[in-house]
């Protein structure tokens, strides 16, 4: 039987559908037709498997799901938002270090929504994609992790500082330390900002860069060889938010506040 409803319910996108549209309310089935989209002869066979198989109950000509059938919908959700999600860019989850992503958040990922996957051409490698920039620079809060340079990163920082937002960098040692040397003006800027808090972490970083803003989530990862291409995968739903943040939180734990006076010395 466990194996009978399997077969039931996943191989079948009709089907499937019917119970998720089911588990909202019950509904007749001149309602069901119209939502679906389908005829009455092409969703009567569906109707009745299911209720042969205890799945849908029907009573005065209104379907509902049973409570079996409930319980199923119920945690069947979870699996197939999953699914979906990885199925949008399957080649790109498939070659990058999942791994890097902790199990409690990994088990979540379908909480990014639909994502962008941004990749610049060879013109361009150096410069910010025009549609994280634009998010990023009119945003009024933005939290980030970086294990890599950026050359346009410390302008970008330096802008939104003096823009008054509200602004939390968490960089590797080899990160601040470049910023300092090389950005003086820029690193003086947000150590001084008081709207600006800086972090180092001083070990080597599993996630090479997050940024989560009022706006937008943009997530790099590395690859299952440790490589790192520039691919950016770019979120906006609110649940991306939140999981972002929560992302965020981890990479931070081993982090202590940076010593501005220390990497200032650097550069003089």
């Amino acid at each position: 039987m466990k194996q009978c409803l399997l077969n039931l319910i996943l191989f079948s996108g009709r089907r499937k559908d019917l119970l998720l549209l089911l588990k909202e309310k019950p509904k007749d089935i001149d309602t069901i037709k119209k939502l679906l989209k389908v005829d009455a002869s092409s969703i009567q066979p569906h109707i009745k498997k299911m209720k042969d198989s205890g799945l849908i109950t029907e009573k005065n000509k209104i379907y509902r799901l049973s409570e079996m059938g409930e319980v199923i919908v119920e945690n069947m959700q979870p699996l197939l938002s999953t699914a979906e999600f990885f199925g949008e860019n399957t080649e790109y989850w498939l070659n990058h270090d999942l791994n890097s992503i902790p199990e409690f958040l990994l088990e979540r990922i379908d909480e990014l929504g639909h994502c962008e996957l941004l990749e610049p051409d060879t013109e361009h490698l150096v410069e910010t994609p025009k549609i994280l920039f634009d998010n990023i620079i009119s945003s009024k809060e933005v939290l980030t992790f970086t294990a890599y340079s950026h050359p346009q990163a410390p302008l970008i920082y330096a802008e939104l500082a003096e823009k008054g937002a509200e602004i939390t960098l968490c960089m590797t040692e080899n990160v601040a330390e470049r910023l300092f040397l090389n950005y003086r003006k820029e690193a003086e800027k947000l150590s001084g900002a008081r709207n600006s808090r800086l972090f180092v972490l001083r070990k080597p970083a599993e996630i090479p860069s997050l940024i989560i803003t009022d706006r937008c989530l943009a997530l790099k990862l590395f690859e299952n060889n440790g490589k790192l291409r520039d691919q950016i995968v770019l979120c906006f739903e609110e649940k991306a938010l939140c999981w972002g943040k929560e992302l965020f939180r981890y990479c931070m734990e081993a982090a202590e506040p940076l010593d501005e006076q220390k990497f200032l010395q650097l550069s003089s």
